[in-house]
């Protein structure tokens, strides 16, 4: 349950991010495939169970490589993330100074 919170969580911030009207469209673009590929991985997890209690363990095993392969884009996709919102901070302070 708390990886399920934590994904709400997430959800309502990229939500807020998106709704920027001073966000570019890279970001933009960033965080819809994060939230697509959050979706997308929490929707192979009930797909597995359901190909499981229909007795198709191949299919199964199938939407469980797809989650895991999930998985690992969006912590590419976080990364990808973290350092764009770094460099927005980076561009913001220099035009302070």
């Amino acid at each position: 349950m708390p990886d399920h919170q934590n994904q709400r969580a997430s959800q309502s911030s990229l939500r807020e991010l998106r709704g920027d009207q001073s966000v570019d469209q890279t970001l933009q673009n960033l965080l819809r495939a994060l939230t697509l590929n959050l979706e997308l991985q929490a929707r192979y997890r009930v797909f597995e169970f359901e190909a499981t209690q229909d007795g198709h363990p191949d299919a199964a095993a199938l939407f469980r490589e797809l989650r895991s392969v999930e998985k690992d884009q969006i912590v590419d996709l976080m990364a990808g993330l973290h350092r764009r919102l770094g460099e927005g901070l980076q561009s913001a302070g220099e035009s302070i100074q």
